[in-house]
């Protein structure tokens, strides 16, 4: 805080850097794609600091923050530099439970207000008089008391900053015993002036977590485990309703979505219910590929790309609606002029390349063509043919998957696109891949020859037998050889421009 001035806060709130803020004075804001080093940094703070705002949450991403902390100084606004791994939802709870004044006196575990895991870790504390750390089956930190003089150890300290638990075999070993124990264990700590108790957090027989309390050892409380039973139980409330108000919230958002996209019937009346009202209307198409190329896309990891889009999609393009469907995320953007044509894909940009940094694998998005809202189910298709291609060409390596290029439209991607869609339509009709190519390609099966990759390369090449052989890696005497023979064998007269469009396409269509 600048000067060690200090300042009430009153709570927090979502800022979007394209919007005026609303006047909330000791607001802290959570400045979710915040640019560190924008042209209106410095007109941004002086806005947020005239608004009342007393301090900024930001992420740095890597990128220098110290124009950030210049202009933060000259305001006098105090800054929270939050891990880039953190998800916003969270940084929001953890802000709203430090800012919720501490209640001790008369705090049961029934006032709770249902899905709040920090404010029913501040009340067990406060019950237990110690510190208490709320973790899922993957010791992932739900939430954390925030009382003060707690005591603290390096487990807790790591533990809070990373919000997940140092990985080590001992800590392996402790979780399996608290998972599989019906009571609260001791855990051995390395301080011995300090206690450390834990008990699982059960729904029937299954294990959604497990509660921790720290305390000073010469200050145990003797109904502590009968404590940890009763927070137990509730917390597992409190983790199945905050899971169902998830999921609730989410089926909700897709089913509304589901018709403006799918059920052009249904598109008008889904558009107002989601109020929708631009007169034209662009869907863009989001996934994301596996981390690798054994790793398997579950519902969980098409559940996180959804999150993280909506997220950010929330401040970048409040405008936007997002929905999931068959793995692709959509985002619905109303389309305007040019200008916010190109305002949205810089957007969409900045939302891909985020996502695939905290999901650590490539995320491409596909902008389908602009469509009234009766017709858009033509924008959706389009986005997704868009996309197809791109998933294919990143994995091929023809796009960087860190490249601006991962998000396209069909202009952007030239004509492979419009090409794949010409061949589709004749593959489907039966008229290719064509017997030439196939009268090809068995003898080169029989036969044990190259025919087939040395036409395909002699035409990829514009008739160049030198260019095919370097393509080939073969000597160009193989190369001429091999095509002076395609007329005999095949019937093919590759001097006729007809001859060679014809085979050049059913060729590409076998390999593509």
């Amino acid at each position: 805080m600048p000067a060690d001035s200090r300042q009430p806060v009153s709570g927090s709130v979502l800022y979007d850097s394209t919007a005026v803020p609303a006047n909330f004075p000791g607001a802290v804001a959570l400045a979710i794609g915040l640019s560190l080093t924008g042209k209106r940094l410095r007109a941004k703070i002086q806005e947020l600091h005239h608004a009342g705002y007393v301090a900024i949450v930001y992420k740095s991403n890597g990128k220098p923050d110290a124009v950030l902390r210049a202009v933060a100084r000259e305001a006098g606004m105090a800054l929270f530099r939050a891990s880039d791994t953190v998800p916003w939802n969270q940084l929001a709870e953890i802000m709203d439970a430090a800012v919720v004044p501490h209640r001790r006196s008369g705090r049961t575990l029934v006032d709770i207000r249902p899905g709040d895991l920090f404010d029913l870790a501040n009340t067990v504390a406060a019950q237990a008089g110690g510190a208490i750390a709320i973790a899922d089956p993957d010791q992932t930190i739900l939430a954390y008391s925030t009382l003060p003089d707690q005591p603290i150890d390096e487990t807790r300290r790591s533990s809070i900053l990373n919000l997940h638990v140092p990985h080590s075999a001992q800590t392996d070993k402790d979780y399996r015993r608290v998972h599989a124990a019906a009571e609260a264990l001791e855990v051995a700590t390395e301080d011995p002036m300090l206690r450390r108790t834990a008990i699982a957090i059960r729904a029937g027989a299954e294990v959604l977590g497990s509660l921790w309390l720290l305390e000073r050892a010469e200050h145990h409380h003797e109904d502590a485990a009968r404590i940890l039973g009763e927070a137990a139980n509730v917390a597992a409330l409190h983790i199945l309703h905050k899971r169902t108000s998830y999921v609730s919230n989410l089926t909700r958002q897709m089913d509304m979505v589901q018709p403006l996209l799918f059920e052009p019937q249904c598109a008008e009346l889904a558009a107002i219910r989601l109020g929708i009202s631009a007169a034209s209307i662009r869907v863009a198409a989001v996934s994301g590929g596996p981390a690798d190329a054994g790793a398997a896309e579950t519902l969980q990891s098409r559940l996180k790309l959804f999150d993280t889009v909506r997220t950010a999609c929330a401040v970048r393009l409040p405008s936007a609606v997002c929905g999931l469907a068959d793995g692709i995320v959509y985002i619905v953007l109303p389309q305007g002029e040019e200008s916010a044509r190109q305002f949205q894909r810089g957007a969409v940009l900045k939302i891909v390349r985020n996502a695939r940094r905290l999901l650590g694998r490539p995320v491409v998005a596909a902008l389908g063509i602009a469509a009234p809202i009766g017709r858009l189910e033509q924008s959706r298709v389009n986005a997704e043919l868009v996309l197809s291609e791109l998933v294919r060409n990143v994995a091929e390596g023809r796009i960087p998957d860190d490249s601006d290029e991962v998000v396209a439209d069909d202009e952007s991607l030239g004509p492979r696109l419009q090409l794949r869609q010409i061949a589709s339509s004749l593959t489907a009709s039966g008229q290719l891949p064509g017997t030439q190519a196939a009268r090809i390609a068995a003898y080169d099966a029989q036969h044990k020859k190259s025919f087939e990759s040395t036409v395909a390369a002699y035409l990829d090449c514009g008739g160049n037998a030198i260019e095919a052989a370097r393509m080939l890696a073969v000597h160009v005497n193989t190369v001429r050889y091999r095509l002076s023979r395609v007329q005999t064998l095949f019937g093919l007269d590759l001097d006729d421009p007809e001859t060679r469009l014809l085979l050049w396409l059913q060729l590409w269509a076998r390999n593509n």
